[in-house]
């Protein structure tokens, strides 16, 4: 073994093992019950000392193995809560007043844009399924793909602005 790896004794194992097994043993279960109706009240002890609680053992006291582990898990200071304990706050349902305006439906926008978009989306995606699914497509419909993607980026890009505002920062209220 290494120098800083301790060395077991299995006869001081053994010896702690049997000694934590015997003191559990003498715990009844109506003294580790939380109710309190179970249970019976422990020996009423001395006057506590400064920063003692009455009832609970301190360093100097002798207490019984069931006096101590029960004075350790009832004495938290605070209970335990956990994230399914939190409570959303209500809300409001004035929210300052403000209603948005209805968008307008999807289909009112110019037939011609609409087509152009198709046009200009559609083409390169038909192109591509052509080449993986249809090789022998004759040339007239590629070109005519083609076409159909030309003449639809044309006219969206015609239909661009021409002039900027020089004061205007593109911020729409």
């Amino acid at each position: 073994m290494s120098d800083r790896e301790p060395e077991h004794n299995e006869s001081t194992d053994e010896e702690v093992w049997r000694d934590l097994v015997a003191r559990l043993e003498h715990m009844d279960a109506g003294e580790t019950s939380r109710d309190g109706g179970d249970r019976e009240s422990p020996a009423p002890q001395e006057d506590p000392g400064p920063g003692q609680q009455a009832g609970v053992p301190g360093p100097g006291r002798a207490g019984s193995p069931a006096e101590r582990t029960r004075a350790i898990f009832e004495n938290q200071p605070l209970p335990m809560t956990g994230p399914r304990d939190y409570a959303a706050p209500e809300e409001d349902e004035d929210d300052g007043g403000f209603t948005p305006p209805e968008p307008p439906p999807l289909g009112s926008g110019e037939p011609l844009v609409v087509l152009a978009w198709i046009g200009a989306l559609g083409g390169p995606l038909m192109l591509l399924l052509f080449a993986m699914l249809w090789r022998g497509a004759p040339l007239a419909v590629v070109l005519g793909t083609i076409a159909v993607f030309a003449g639809s980026a044309a006219y969206l890009l015609f239909r661009l602005p021409s002039h900027r505002d020089e004061n205007d920062d593109g911020a729409e209220v």
